[in-house]
C-alpha cells in the first residue's frame, strides 16, 4: 500500500496566547510519536516565512507520512487523536486537513 502524506495548517482565533498555540503544537507531537508505528515521517513543519502573501492568515503547518490510508484511517479514530482534535477546537479558527497519496491527481 502506498504511504498517505498528511498536509494540516492551522488558523489560530485572535487572543490565542503563544503558550496555548505552543501547547496545541506540543500536543499534536506528543500524539504522533505515542503512534510512531503509523508512521513512516513524524511531523515536521513551521510558520509561514514566505513574503507572496499566500499564507491565507494561517499560523502554523505541518507535514506527517502515514505508512498507508489503513494507519491513516486507524489514526482518525484513535482515541486520542480524537480527545486532541477536542481539545484545541476553542483556540482554532480554521483547519485544513488534506491527505494525499503521492502522484495521484485523479486523471
Amino acid at each position: 500500500m502506498a504511504p498517505i502524506t498528511r498536509f494540516a495548517a492551522f488558523k489560530y482565533l485572535p487572543g490565542t496566547t503563544d503558550m496555548q498555540k505552543r501547547q496545541s503544537l506540543d500536543g499534536l507531537i506528543n500524539l504522533y510519536n505515542a503512534n510512531a508505528d503509523m508512521v513512516n515521517v513524524k511531523p515536521r513543519g513551521g510558520r509561514n516565512n514566505n513574503t507572496e502573501g499566500f499564507d491565507g492568515g494561517f499560523d502554523v503547518v505541518f507535514t506527517v507520512e502515514f505508512k498507508s490510508k489503513v494507519t491513516r484511517d486507524q489514526f482518525i479514530l484513535n482515541e486520542e487523536h480524537v480527545k486532541y482534535k477536542n481539545s484545541i477546537m476553542g483556540i482554532v479558527a480554521e483547519v485544513i486537513v488534506y491527505d494525499f497519496e503521492e502522484g495521484d491527481y485523479g486523471y
